[in-house]
């Protein structure tokens, strides 16, 4: 809008929940999450950097090689987008600049429509060169917590395991 600012509206006068704490934290998991998960993944992206991947890609890349290790095939999208809990959109999405860079190819799996994703020579080599620098994020992380570290990892996998996805969907707009 241009011109003259607007002034706000007048505070609304519901009163059923308490105000929230001046930093917004206390009554929100989803907050708390979040704001976790964005420095959790400051921390490996900026270990991560030197390989030239951000950390949605070296997770992809991972993701794809691990799942066609285990199953002796590379997974299908779908099954790619169950194992890093997105939307298959969502993968497709972030796949195609990857394809585009080399790093894993998509092909028809002959049964249906069903698409495989395979990691690269050059993917798995860019993975290969990010483990030691994941591994540096990884203890850093776990430096940081201290004794916190393992109680922190199991609940964070009791809440992924208790929080069903919406509709078996994800509202991730990124890896």
């Amino acid at each position: 809008m241009k011109g003259k600012p607007q002034a706000l509206s007048p505070p609304a006068q519901d009163f059923a929940l308490p105000p929230p704490m001046p930093d917004g934290t206390e009554f929100c998991l989803c907050f708390q999450l979040r704001a976790a998960a964005r420095r959790a993944s400051a921390l490996y992206a900026e270990r991560l950097s030197p390989i030239g991947l951000g950390l949605p890609q070296y997770s992809l890349v991972g993701m794809a090689w691990a799942c066609e290790k285990r199953n002796g095939r590379p997974p299908s999208i779908t099954e790619l987008a169950a194992a890093l809990d997105l939307d298959r959109t969502t993968l497709s999405r972030n796949l195609k600049p990857m394809i585009a860079a080399g790093l894993v190819e998509v092909a028809p799996s002959g049964h249906g429509r069903a698409k495989l994703v395979r990691a690269t020579r050059e993917g798995r080599a860019a993975y290969r060169a990010g483990v030691e620098l994941w591994r540096a994020a990884q203890d850093e992380a776990h430096v940081a917590l201290g004794g916190q570290f393992d109680g922190l990892m199991q609940a964070l996998e009791t809440t992924i395991a208790g929080l069903p996805a919406a509709a078996g969907k994800t509202i991730a707009n990124d890896l």
